[in-house]
């Protein structure tokens, strides 16, 4: 494990506060599961965004016609 070292402002400060009390939890764990889950959600979205990009450089796509049309016969049998 790591340790840094981050400048908060006092909201945040406040905030972090007001949730380990709530879960009676101390901050700083508080706040490590915060940046944890962020930190996953932002590397699955920028995974996302790199295999579309792939997928346009390799040719996978279809006019937004073509996805509408596969939309709409799902969801309505059209």
């Amino acid at each position: 494990m790591t340790d840094i070292t981050l400048p908060i402002d006092a909201a945040t400060d406040s905030a972090l506060d007001r949730i380990a009390a709530a879960t009676r939890r101390d901050k700083l764990s508080v706040a490590a599961d915060a940046l944890a889950a962020f930190a996953r959600e932002e590397a699955e979205i920028i995974d996302g965004i790199m295999r579309g990009m792939a997928d346009v450089e390799a040719g996978r796509t279809v006019s937004h016609e073509a996805a509408m049309a596969r939309l709409r016969k799902s969801a309505f049998g059209e």
